[in-house]
């Protein structure tokens, strides 16, 4: 294998270059690499960090660029870049990082950037789709709401073009997109909520939503949609199955799984905290009363679990329990059904919520 690999090299030496050498590494993983595990990873403190569980890393970007760390600190990657507001999206597939309101995006395999490309106008959003696929949403010249969409050999192989203002994009587990798309009705705000088949030509799904969808997912055959009034389950045909309205209250997290939805909501009511609610599409949910300071909130199946300084409150329709962690909790992330990922000023831990 080694002589061949020499050969092949040799004998194929003038046609290799970098791009074709990046398009090689697109679909190789580093086998048999240990997973983030119960040990702590470490890196270096930064302000500007954000953090995303990717392919058994933790993927950290800062200001300085992008790193992905393994157990006992191990860094199997970095890429030295200099962003203002670094924003990281996953799939099973591509990781792409992108600065906020700049123009150019990249996207890694877990052990190389494969791919990047500049813009001629500020990125909104990106999203990546298990099956290699991924979309920019970005402006025309005219100024209209561009989403690109790429297939997973970073061929762009169209473009959507919506005249409203498109906020957010994100991808389904079935590969399809959504977008949303904000208007103002009678002095309300409002969501086109809409789903997109790769190359097809018209919407396949678009429903109203009231406020601004915060996040989604589909649940089986139901879109399961919060938006910063209400939890709503639609089916495929567009026709609402239930909603859960949250009144007064104010959405402080919002997470949606393939499981479930979950709102930790402040109630505005004198004398009372938060409630963390757990809603499904197709039985009842639960409802957790909890005490204000929460640091994030992240469903693991259909567990709740909620960050607070010192300890992790998880809560399922068994009740709730405390899990004691060290103090300075800054981010919370979902690692499986089991587990959760808690990053701190300079260290991350993963914690198991059975």
């Amino acid at each position: 294998m080694v002589a061949a690999l020499i050969f092949t090299l040799w004998a194929y030496r003038s046609r290799l270059t970098y791009n074709n050498f990046m398009y090689l590494l697109r679909d190789i993983d580093e086998a048999g690499h240990s997973s983030l595990a119960s040990e702590a990873v470490y890196y270096t403190a930064n302000d500007t960090n954000v953090y995303l569980y990717f392919r058994g890393d933790l993927a950290v970007g800062s200001s300085n660029g992008i790193a992905f760390h393994r157990a006992l600190g191990s860094r199997s990657f970095e890429d030295a870049l200099r962003f203002k507001a670094p924003m990281l999206c996953g799939s099973d597939k591509y990781m792409i990082a992108y600065d906020f309101g700049g123009k150019s995006f990249y996207v890694y395999n877990s052990i190389s950037r494969v791919y990047s490309e500049m813009l001629n106008h500020a990125i909104i959003d990106c999203a990546a789709a298990d099956n290699g696929d991924f979309a920019i949403l970005t402006k025309s010249d005219v100024g209209d709401s561009v989403i690109r969409m790429y297939d997973n050999d970073f061929n762009l192989v169209g473009e959507v073009t919506r005249e409203g203002y498109v906020y957010a994009i994100e991808f389904l587990s079935d590969s399809r997109l959504y977008i949303c798309e904000c208007y103002e009705s009678d002095a309300a705000l409002y969501t086109d909520f809409s789903v997109y088949t790769l190359g097809s030509e018209s919407i396949d799904t678009s429903v109203s939503v009231s406020g601004l969808v915060l996040d989604a997912s589909k649940i089986k055959d139901v879109y399961a949609i919060i938006s910063d009034t209400c939890v709503s389950f639609y089916g495929e045909d567009g026709k609402q199955k239930s909603l859960q309205s949250f009144g007064t209250s104010d959405i402080k997290f919002g997470d949606v799984s393939k499981d479930a939805a979950c709102v930790l909501l402040d109630k505005n009511e004198i004398g009372s905290d938060c409630v963390l609610s757990v809603l499904f599409a197709d039985k009842n949910g639960y409802n957790i009363d909890v005490s204000g300071g929460a640091k994030g909130a992240v469903l693991c199946g259909e567990k709740a679990c909620v960050l607070y300084d010192g300890y992790l409150l998880v809560g399922s329709s068994d009740g709730e329990k405390k899990i004691e962690i060290p103090r300075g909790g800054k981010k919370l992330l979902a690692k499986d059904k089991n587990s959760v990922i808690v990053c701190f000023n300079d260290y991350a831990k993963v914690f198991e919520v059975k």
